[in-house]
C-alpha cells in the first residue's frame, strides 16, 4: 500500500529510528511499512496520523489534500458546505480539525439551532463522542500492539528470514485450525507437541 509515512517523517525532521521509538515500533518494520513491503494495520495508521496531523486518506495517498484547517468561522462554513455537498467526508478530516470544526460548532449554538445547518449542531456532539470513544479505543490498542508487537516481529522475521521447513500457508492454516477446535484442546496439542521437541 503506498502511503507518506517517509515524507511527512523526512518533513519532521524524524529519523526512522526516532519515528520508531514515538509510536514503539522496531524502525525495520517501519521501513517496510514506507516502502509498501507490509502494511501498517489500520490503528497504526491512525496512530501515524494522528502524530503528524493529517488524516488516514491523507497519508494513504486517497487524496492529495492534506487537511482542511479551520482557522476561523468562514473555513468552517466552507468545510460544511463541502460536507453537506458530500465533496469531503469527516474522513478527508484529521482528528485536530474535526474536534476544531465540533468546538466551532458549539461554540455558535444558537446560529446553528436552526436554518441549513442545524444538522451539524448534531453532527459536532456525534463527532466529539467519536473522537472520545476513538480515542479510548486507540490507546487500548497501542498497549496491546507495544505488548505483543516484539512477538509477531519474531514470527514474522522468522517466517520471512529464517530457513524453516514452515511455510506462510502452514503457519496460517494452524491458525484456522486453532480458531476452529477448543482452547483447551489446543493447549494440549502444543504441550503435547513441546514434548516430542525436547
Amino acid at each position: 500500500m503506498e502511503n507518506r509515512i517517509a515524507e511527512l517523517r523526512k518533513e519532521k525532521g524524524m529519523t526512522l529510528k526516532q519515528l520508531g521509538e514515538t509510536l514503539g515500533v522496531r524502525d525495520n518494520t517501519l521501513s517496510q511499512y514506507e516502502t509498501g513491503k507490509r502494511n501498517p494495520q489500520l490503528g497504526l495508521l491512525q496512530e501515524i496520523a494522528d502524530l503528524f496531523q493529517v488524516s488516514i486518506e491523507y497519508l494513504t495517498k486517497n487524496t492529495d489534500k492534506r487537511d482542511f484547517p479551520v482557522n476561523n468561522d468562514k473555513d468552517m462554513l466552507k468545510i460544511l458546505d463541502m460536507i453537506d455537498n458530500h465533496t469531503i467526508s469527516l474522513l478527508n478530516l484529521s482528528k485536530l480539525t474535526m474536534l476544531e470544526l465540533a468546538l466551532r460548532i458549539l461554540k455558535k449554538r444558537e446560529e446553528f439551532s436552526e436554518g441549513k445547518y442545524q444538522k451539524y449542531k448534531d453532527t459536532a456532539f456525534t463527532t466529539l463522542h467519536i473522537i472520545e470513544k476513538e480515542v479510548e479505543v486507540l490507546d487500548r490498542y497501542k498497549k496491546v500492539r507495544k505488548e505483543h508487537n516484539d512477538t509477531v516481529e519474531l514470527i514474522y522475521e522468522k517466517l520471512i528470514h529464517d530457513e524453516t521447513n514452515i511455510t506462510p500457508n502452514e503457519v496460517l492454516t494452524f491458525i484456522e485450525e486453532a480458531d476452529r477446535i477448543d482452547f483447551e484442546e489446543l493447549k494440549k496439542i502444543l504441550v503435547f507437541s513441546n514434548i516430542f521437541l525436547i
